[in-house]
């Protein structure tokens, strides 16, 4: 018959023997995968990347992520410098780095050209083609939306912003007031400006949409504004890191794209993306909703209409040339529409 006292080791022994398991399994668990990415201010990829990481959806795709804000500038100087190996990027600018000789692929889909040319309501112009020698502002020519904007309508309507219009590079927010003062004739703005014209259709509309012409050819908008790009070096590193960040990513914009995760993000970094009206929250609201601003499908024929894109660019000679579709697109079919 047991004793007490042997009753009594017994029961310890579990406990020891529970509580050392229990250690056991803590630290087995495996880390964060850390993962540094540098997005732009007065953007709605603010709200995407912190609201995602706020909503832990990189953490539960085994990624420790750190987001880094910055100007314009600096957010283009990123990647380029190594001071981060990957992430959203000028897409066209992306192209160029690689025939330029730099090892980078293209890893997913990502932000759209919502960046449309913007006019005032009573100007007018009936189509984009009326805009040769009008004033035409941008907030930076090195913008990968920029170059898409002006590809399409060299394809579209056979106007190059650069020889046939008067071209100025300008300040965002100074951008839409010198349209509204009606000291610049168009405009081809960043994202929350962008939308925060649009948001204002008394005083503002849309005169030409890449994305609808771009839709209207191939099915497909363009996500050469800011697809998600990185050094191949990153993905060959550690290629099981790259694809879940590539499937946080793509969680990331379907996240965004509900009305309450979207008021969520901008009351937590409304001012630091620029939005900071009803009417923008709105906007975005409905071009989430219709899926109009990111583009998650990273299937064949989608991939296979972005290239087609390139070759616009190219032949408008924007880049040099077009990369080999099967070496530079990456996890091509492995993404959810």
């Amino acid at each position: 018959m047991a004793t007490r006292r042997s009753l009594l080791l017994t029961g310890l022994g579990a406990l020891t023997a529970a509580a050392t398991t229990t250690r056991t399994t803590v630290l087995a668990a495996p880390a964060l995968e850390k993962v540094s990415v540098v997005e732009p201010a007065n953007s709605v990829l603010v709200l995407s990347w912190l609201g995602a990481k706020d909503a832990g959806i990189f953490a539960k795709h085994g990624i420790d992520l750190e987001v880094d804000i910055r100007p314009f500038a600096g957010f283009l100087a990123s990647i380029p410098s190594k001071q981060t190996l990957v992430g959203d990027y000028s897409g066209i600018s992306a192209i160029e780095k690689i025939n330029e000789g730099l090892d980078w692929v293209i890893l997913g889909p990502g932000l759209t050209v919502v960046e449309n040319v913007v006019v005032r309501k009573d100007a007018p112009f009936k189509t984009a083609a009326d805009l040769h020698g009008k004033k035409f502002g941008t907030w930076s020519t090195g913008a990968g939306a920029y170059k898409c904007v002006r590809a399409a309508l060299i394809d579209a309507y056979n106007l190059d912003v650069v020889k046939d219009t008067k071209l100025e590079q300008i300040a965002a927010p100074a951008l839409l007031k010198l349209l509204e003062e009606g000291q610049v004739d168009a405009m081809c703005n960043i994202t929350s400006f962008t939308l925060e014209a649009e948001a204002q259709p008394d005083k503002f509309r849309v005169l030409f949409s890449p994305n609808d012409y771009w839709r209207e050819k191939t099915g497909y908008p363009i996500t050469w504004a800011s697809p998600l790009d990185g050094w191949r070096s990153w993905v060959n590193e550690n290629p099981a890191r790259a694809k879940n960040f590539v499937t946080a990513t793509a969680e990331m914009y379907s996240w965004l794209a509900k009305p309450a995760n979207l008021k969520v993000a901008v009351k937590n970094h409304g001012k630091l993306a620029g939005v900071t009206t009803p009417a923008m929250v709105a906007e975005y609201v409905t071009l989430l909703g219709e899926k109009h601003m990111f583009m998650t499908d990273w299937s064949r024929k989608a991939v296979d209409a972005q290239w087609q894109f390139l070759q616009v660019c190219q032949r408008a000679g924007i880049i040099s040339k077009v990369p080999p579709q099967d070496k530079y697109a990456m996890f091509v079919g492995e993404l959810g529409a």
